[in-house]
């Protein structure tokens, strides 16, 4: 896992478009992008924690938000889109992630088609409540800090 900080990169996700998300001008269905900021984030957070997810634990995260901003429209094409995720913020029970979608084969001068805000909460099953991020994880949160490079 990449983190933003110290002119490193942000984590990268390739996301390719399914036919079935499309509409019949070729265009990507707003509500698809949702579904790539999440297959993204997975993997972001997936990477971050360095293991296998546990499915014992009572520690669990959960979208509070997220907003979307649509700058160009994806089309359907055989080669991937980049989904690039940071940390910006790191708080006490949540933290916030900056993504955008970019097309990858422009290094340096990327076209942004898309970009998020996403706030995540620790939450807690046992009790179902938010919960403090443990130190662990706010140590792996703050190693990814940062704009992107």
């Amino acid at each position: 896992m990449s983190g933003a900080s110290a002119g490193l990169s942000p984590h990268r996700y390739e996301c390719h478009v399914r036919f079935s998300d499309v509409d019949v001008y070729g265009h990507v269905n707003n509500v698809k992008y949702f579904e790539y900021y999440q297959e993204a984030r997975i993997a972001f957070v997936l990477a971050l924690s360095g293991r296998v997810y546990d499915v014992d634990s009572t520690h669990r995260q959960v979208v509070a938000r997220i907003d979307v901003d649509y700058k160009r429209p994806l089309l359907f094409r055989p080669e991937p889109y980049a989904v690039q995720t940071w940390v910006t913020r790191v708080g006490t029970s949540s933290y916030d992630l900056s993504c955008r979608i970019v097309d990858p084969d422009e290094p340096g001068a990327e076209t942004v088609y898309s970009t998020a805000e996403v706030r995540l909460v620790a939450y807690d099953t046992a009790t179902g409540r938010s919960r403090p991020l443990t130190a662990e994880e706010r140590e792996r949160l703050e190693l990814s800090l940062g704009p992107p490079a």
